[in-house]
């Protein structure tokens, strides 16, 4: 394979849902902490969408301060793990180089396009953060999977939101789904499902059931293959 392998992995409630109005699931933190395990034992790297990652990023930063760098030109660190944030056009002011989440500590790669503020690429190399371009004017999800293989990532999981879910699936780029499901029901319409997307021309998809498993917790692991 001339890409690295794509595991699409989510933690889900019953009814499905990714992000609620709940604070909190305190019968659900057994299935939590099931997700994180599975999540840094299947590889080194794991990304989601921008708007996952918006609660990191510093506002009012001025890019004034900041040297240009050349558009196009990736900037790859060596790291033993990997947090990659598909920021399109370079709105994700990250204060650190490193993701310190589920007691590991990965190092931060924005995805990007040449869209950037190439003063947005002096930012980020101001604080050691990497990053790749994968597209000039969009998102290309298969050369960025071209490119992390080239690093030596050959398995990489995609862990939300919905959109950036939909952006694989669309191109037939997920070969596994996998889903951790606590158990608790959210009961609500509004909140966010694993997939979805206003452009919907490409689906349905479907996948085939590789394993169904109860874990602690009540926790239900569900994998799905291509």
């Amino acid at each position: 394979m001339d890409r690295a392998k794509v595991i699409l992995h989510m933690y889900t409630t019953m009814d499905g849902k990714i992000e609620t109005s709940i604070p909190s699931y305190p019968d659900c933190d057994e299935a939590g902490e099931i997700y994180d395990r599975f999540t840094f034992d299947r590889s080194k790297a794991w990304g989601c969408g921008s708007r996952t990652f918006e609660y990191l990023s510093a506002q009012g930063v001025d890019l004034h301060k900041s040297e240009p760098r050349p558009l196009g030109v990736d900037e790859f660190r060596k790291a033993d793990r990997y947090c990659f944030a598909f920021d399109r056009k370079g709105r994700l002011f990250f204060q650190e180089a490193f993701n310190d989440y589920g007691g590991e500590k990965s190092h931060f790669v924005s995805v990007l396009t040449e869209k950037v503020d190439p003063r947005f690429l002096g930012y980020l190399h101001q604080k050691g953060i990497s990053y790749l371009f994968a597209g000039k004017e969009d998102f290309d999800p298969r050369l960025f999977l071209a490119k992390v293989k080239e690093q030596g990532i050959d398995t990489f999981l995609l862990c939300g939101g919905p959109e950036i879910n939909s952006v694989f699936l669309k191109e037939d780029l997920v070969d596994e789904i996998s889903l951790v499901i606590c158990p608790g029901i959210q009961g609500g319409r509004k909140e966010l499902t694993f997939v979805g997307t206003e452009d919907v021309s490409l689906f349905p998809k479907f996948f085939h059931v590789e394993k169904a498993e109860v874990l602690p917790g009540d926790t239900v692991h569900l994998v799905y293959r291509r």
